[in-house]
């Protein structure tokens, strides 16, 4: 097809920090890798399930070989990176005299460990007053030797600078940016991707396709961050259906994990949108994990923004696999967010806001829609966007 004309700002700042390494059995290296960040004594943060399941187990076998010291596990994190739960692991990681922390998880358990990172560098004991100052940049410090495994293809919390914790008295999540709480090193395995159940694989893949869509559609999009989403999605629709349905396949599961890393590089830079917004919302109040509940308003968002930036939605469409030559923009667009439809199908993931608890009450939409439209992402929603207009955006979902 003929690539249509697309305008960016003239003036814009690209940032990348942590080193990203790739191979299946790449975490036969950690000692090495730690031992030339200066990390002697280490903490592995991760949840009970990855332990249940073996997967910390794949990690601490090399470790034990390695003359780095593994002075505890601390495996209490649960889904989405509550403050209280920070705040445990930092006392965690001074009561065993660690100096540096593996990590092993997705997203709720990588944001959780930024967040230890950040007091444990700083000298806090408490996250709460952190999290209300929201940017986190004025004092900011290197913090102590960090290494990540993700051991889900979505949320690239790897790379990025921010982190969203979850207040649960006031039942909101709350997103915060420190400019080195991401790992020194991202240990991209496949291998340690591989005991991810299907319904996991498939909505945390769509986390990361959302990431890259809302970074290529962002009001601060620029070309770095097209090139790194649009591979992203390329990659996103040839290997996320295999990676559901063959669990053990290391191509698709590594491909899924690079796409993720490039989301996470776009959309760190660039921003997200109204999906995020509403999606925060979701995950506050009903506690519908993350990339499901982005799964869920993807399409829907999708649909309410393709006529403003068309010919980022035909790039988008195009990277799908969709055929959009000689067609009008809009039109070209209009497929791609059929194709997102047609690939949760196909991944299994039908999930309507119904099927979690949400309800046609007007009351309960009102409230979801006021915390969306409040969230930080919403000013880089390339549409304009009001409280009425999520109102109708979250209806569509139901």
């Amino acid at each position: 097809m003929k690539y249509p004309d697309i305008a960016f700002d003239p003036f814009f700042i690209w940032l990348h920090r942590p080193r990203i390494m790739y191979s299946p059995g790449l975490r036969a290296e950690i000692a090495y890798e730690m031992e030339q960040l200066g990390g002697t004594r280490a903490v592995i943060y991760t949840d009970a399930g990855l332990v249940d399941a073996g997967v910390v187990d794949m990690v601490t076998e090399e470790i034990k070989k390695s003359g780095l010291a593994l002075v505890g596990v601390f495996d209490e994190i649960v889904q989405d990176a509550r403050i209280d739960v920070v705040n445990e692991g930092v006392v965690f990681y001074r009561k065993n005299g660690a100096d540096c922390m593996v990590v092993i998880g997705g997203g709720s358990v990588m944001d959780t460990a930024k967040a230890v990172n950040i007091m444990i560098g700083e000298g806090h004991d408490d996250f709460a007053p952190l999290a209300d100052q929201a940017a986190l940049h004025d004092t900011a410090k290197l913090l102590p030797p960090h290494i990540a495994f993700p051991t889900t293809a979505g949320t690239g919390s790897e790379i990025t600078t921010g982190i969203v914790v979850l207040d649960v008295r006031q039942r909101q999540k709350i997103a915060v940016s420190h400019p080195y709480c991401n790992c020194d090193i991202a240990m991209l395995d496949p291998e340690l991707t591989t005991k991810l159940p299907p319904r996991i694989t498939a909505f945390t893949g769509m986390d990361a396709l959302t990431h890259a869509i809302e970074g290529m559609t962002s009001t601060a999009a620029e070309p770095i961050g097209d090139a790194l989403s649009l591979h992203a999605i390329k990659l996103i629709f040839t290997y996320l259906p295999a990676a559901v349905k063959e669990p053990e396949n290391i191509d698709a599961r590594g491909h899924m994990l690079l796409a993720s890393t490039m989301a996470g590089m776009a959309f760190s830079n660039t921003m997200t949108g109204a999906v995020h917004a509403l999606a925060h919302a979701l995950g506050g109040r009903y506690g519908i994990p993350h990339g499901l509940a982005n799964g869920m308003m993807l399409p829907h968002v999708m649909a309410f923004n393709v006529e403003e930036v068309p010919e980022r939605f035909m790039l988008i469409a195009d990277a799908m696999g969709c055929d959009v030559a000689g067609m009008d923009p809009i039109d070209a667009g209009k497929l791609a967010v059929e194709a997102v439809h047609a690939l949760k199908k196909e991944i299994g993931l039908t999930d309507t806001l119904k099927d979690h608890g949400v309800t046609d009450d007007g009351e309960d939409l009102s409230a979801l829609a006021e915390l969306a439209v409040g969230d930080s992402q919403i000013s880089y929603n390339p549409r304009y966007v009001e409280e009425e207009d999520l109102l109708e955006i979250y209806k569509d979902a139901l």
